[in-house]
């Protein structure tokens, strides 16, 4: 690609994200000015604007933009995807074949049981974690040696000028 084109499509995009960008206010009078919409989450709207980065959540905004991102009418999320999944399994176990939602529900179980666990304290760390672990603990401790030695030299240093 040419330079006069990559310069095209530079500013083509850039205007477009121009143009995307709106403002935002919530129910408490706060106004996000000209801000561009990162993701969309279960809970709230992620906002990218000139000073940041900032999650707004829906119970904040007004019902107009409630309903332009459909909150209250999405399907819910986390433990109570994996409830609901666990009930429809129990109900119906003579199903062999596992679908794609059964799946995912499992995996999102399976997450949220791994984040619950390391907030409880009761997380196992695998062999990659723990050798990140030691990697950082070698370095603090040759950091720490160091500081160490410099600090008798300077010392010893400074006591022979005296």
């Amino acid at each position: 690609m040419n330079p006069q084109k990559a310069t095209i499509v530079i500013l083509a995009t850039l205007f477009v994200s121009l143009a995307l960008a709106e403002d935002f206010k919530t129910v408490s009078g706060k106004i996000y000015k000209d801000a561009t919409i990162s993701y969309v989450e279960a809970d709230g709207i992620v906002l990218r604007t000139k000073t940041g980065i900032s999650k707004v959540y829906f119970t904040e905004l007004p019902k107009e933009v409630q309903e332009r991102f459909h909150y209250g009418s999405a399907t819910p999320t986390g433990k109570a995807v994996t409830q609901r999944i666990d009930k429809a399994e129990s109900t119906n176990h003579a199903t062999p074949f596992v679908s794609a939602a059964d799946r995912f529900a499992s995996f999102v179980e399976k997450k949220l049981d791994e984040r619950e666990s390391i907030l409880q304290g009761k997380h196992t760390p695998g062999p990659a974690e723990l050798m990140v672990r030691r990697e950082v603990n070698f370095h603090w401790a040759f950091l720490a040696g160091t500081a160490i030695i410099a600090s008798v030299l300077f010392a010893i240093v400074w006591a022979r000028f005296k």
